[in-house]
This record gives C-alpha cells, sequence and structure tokens, in this order.
C-alpha cells in the first residue's frame, strides 16, 4: 500500500531520496537503521534526522544524479510559506498605515475649518466624522505593529480580523 505524503513535506522528500538511493543506503548515510528512515518517511510518525543527516541524505542523492536535495528544498519551500505571512503583515501595515495618513490629513484639515470664525455646525460635524474615521484605524495599526515583535507572528489581529 502507498501511504500519501503531504507536499512540502519532510517526510516525502526523505521518501523522494530513499526512492533514488535505497533505504540501505539512506540507512547508511544517516548512521540509522532502515525502520527509523523509513518512520522519517512517514507523515504520520514525528521523527526527522538531524541536519546533519539530512544534508547526508540530500547528498547522496546529488552524488546518485539527483539534480537538487530534495530535503533541502522542503525546508526553503516550507521557510518561504511562513514568511508569507510576515511579509503580508508588513504589506498590510503600509496599507494601514498610508490610510491612516490620509484619514488623519482630512481629519487635521476639517478641525481647522471648524476653528474658523463663523464654523458651521455641518462643518463640524465634518470634523467630527473625519477624526472618527482616523481614529478607527488606529486600533488595526496596533495591532499588526505588535504582530511584528518576535514570537508573535501574522495572526488574525495582524490581519486586522479582530
Amino acid at each position: 500500500m502507498t501511504k500519501l505524503r503531504a507536499p512540502l513535506s519532510f517526510s516525502l522528500a526523505i521518501t523522494t531520496v530513499c526512492g533514488k538511493i535505497g533505504w540501505e543506503a539512506a540507512a547508511k548515510v544517516t548512521g540509522r537503521s532502515i525502520r527509523t528512515v523509513r518512520h522519517w518517511s512517514e507523515s504520520d510518525r514525528h521523527g526527522t534526522p538531524t541536519l546533519d543527516q539530512a544534508m547526508a541524505l540530500d547528498r547522496a542523492f546529488i552524488e546518485a544524479g539527483g539534480d537538487h536535495g530534495p530535503i533541502l528544498s522542503c525546508y526553503a519551500l516550507q521557510l518561504d510559506v511562513a514568511m508569507v505571512d510576515a511579509v503580508a503583515c508588513r504589506t498590510a501595515l503600509a496599507d494601514d498605515v498610508a490610510l491612516f495618513s490620509r484619514e488623519a490629513g482630512d481629519a487635521v484639515g476639517r478641525c481647522i475649518q471648524a476653528l474658523a470664525p463663523g464654523a458651521s455646525p455641518a462643518m463640524i460635524q465634518a470634523a467630527i466624522l473625519e477624526t472618527e474615521e482616523a481614529d478607527a484605524i488606529v486600533p488595526r495599526l496596533l495591532g499588526r505593529l505588535k504582530a511584528l515583535l518576535p514570537g508573535n507572528g501574522a495572526g488574525a489581529e495582524a490581519r486586522g480580523q479582530i
């Protein structure tokens, strides 16, 4: 029976390596048993090779005619996927800073108009509305900024979903 392995998983990368070099060779280059290497190749198990063992597997794969290091590629793709949220968070923060800047500018302009002698109640209401619109963006900005702190990741708060 063929086991399904998650895309971008280390288990799939190890299976790819072992498909080219064989399970015995993989065990030999890692200094582990064939059973351990097979466990690494199973998505429902939690073990993975050390960095030295992963490098040895990738090197053996390339030496056997492979054109890349499957485990290295897997790691790089997983890192790229993980960084999407952080990059998206910074982009969203930049967008919100630009929006806040526009709204704050509109609020300041309307407040100046409301200061003019003889300003109508409609002008004062417009100043209040613009100030409230600018103020509504501040919690989202704070959430996005806090999400950039180490260990916080880009969660719902960072994406402006709270």
